[in-house]
């Protein structure tokens, strides 16, 4: 799901830190009770549903999405099990963080919290996951938009003493956001760490110390479609695009919700000097999005065409609230970057009225 600032995701396990604080979790959450024998290895499954992450690399490289089929398991008490997941999503979006932030945050937060167990038969995904939390991360579930879940936040590590995926709901969800925030944006501004994700090379330069801290978080996942046309001779030919849009956002809001979005989203390709003539207006004012896919024939195939001087123009119905997203495609990031104007009924006009142009003076000709 949505990468931290580069600068909080650099880890350091020499001394073996990032071990000592899995095992210290895990043993503050799986503690046996002798009162209540069942919860020593929560069964009963509350929930099921895909959980879903990115893996941790650095923002300009191409991120291969996962998705996860599994089940959770709550501890029991009073006969009931202590979480209620009556209001939770079928999809948990999980940003991965460096573990040594939940270390800064405060064992507080660790030992006042309430415990569930993820539980998959997926071994390969799975296995990949486990993989990302041994070298040094953990992952941070939000259901913030989500105004009827009663919980904000979900952490969930891996533990090797116990060889199984735990997560933990802080009771003081409040300050345990607020904390972990902090401790981000404090990441982000700190200049001159060794803050280097293993195996990976360093950003050159630090971002400027008033920046807020920018994560990118998953709005949207589906199907990209659209159609090309050699020449009007010839019959169209149809494209799909497996994808994720992914929006970023500043102090945990989007300002922007997909839930209305179609499954299948469809575009248009025109020449993007028809954008030029009127979107900078507007692009100032948008909200910026970049939507990424695993590298292949369709989206080599649509990354050849904006690079031959094709956007794309993705239109909603009268139903959804979002009526426009224009996609241009970066080379440098090997993704494809859209905007969202902020007056969508005057950038739908201004957009009508140039095609109209461009249509007249083809007629003319």
């Amino acid at each position: 799901m949505e990468p931290v600032p580069e600068e909080a995701r650099g880890v350091d396990d020499d001394e073996g830190e990032l071990d000592c604080l899995t095992h210290m979790i895990g043993a503050l959450l799986l503690q046996k009770d002798p009162e209540n024998p069942e919860n020593a290895d929560p069964k009963e499954p509350i929930w099921s549903g895909e959980l879903e992450w990115e893996d941790a690399q650095i923002l300009d490289q191409p991120k291969t999405l996962h998705t996860l089929q599994c089940k959770i398991c709550s501890m029991i008490k009073e006969g009931q099990p202590e979480i209620n997941t009556e209001n939770w999503p079928n999809k948990l979006k999980t940003q991965l963080i460096p573990k040594t932030v939940l270390g800064k945050i405060g064992e507080q937060f660790l030992k006042d919290a309430r415990m569930v167990i993820f539980r998959s038969s997926q071994e390969e995904v799975l296995n990949s996951l486990i993989t990302a939390m041994s070298s040094g991360f953990a992952g941070c579930i939000h259901f913030s938009s989500n105004p009827n879940c009663n919980i904000k936040a979900l952490i969930l590590i891996y533990s090797h003493d116990h060889q199984a995926l735990v997560g933990f709901i802080p009771n003081n969800e409040d300050s345990f956001s607020e904390r972990l925030q902090e401790i981000l944006q404090g990441a982000k501004r700190k200049p001159g760490v060794n803050t280097q994700t293993p195996k990976q090379p360093q950003p050159a330069e630090p971002p400027p110390e008033e920046e807020d801290a920018i994560i990118n978080e998953l709005l949207w996942t589906g199907t990209l479609n659209w159609s090309t046309q050699a020449n009007s001779e010839e019959p169209s030919i149809s494209h799909k695009l497996e994808c994720s849009v992914y929006i970023a956002i500043k102090n945990g809001d989007p300002g922007i919700s997909a839930e209305d979005w179609p499954t299948d989203m469809n575009m248009i390709l025109m020449p993007s000097i028809y954008l030029g003539q009127f979107a900078g207006e507007f692009i100032k004012d948008s909200k910026l999005i970049i939507l990424r896919s695993t590298p292949g024939e369709e989206h080599d195939s649509l990354a050849s065409s904006m690079t031959a001087g094709s956007c794309g123009c993705a239109r909603f119905s009268s139903e959804v609230v979002c009526k426009v997203i224009m996609l241009l495609y970066s080379p440098t990031r090997n993704a494809f970057l859209g905007f969202i104007p902020k007056d969508q009924p005057m950038f739908v006009k201004r957009m009508r009225e140039v095609l109209d142009e461009y249509r007249q003076k083809a007629r003319n000709e």
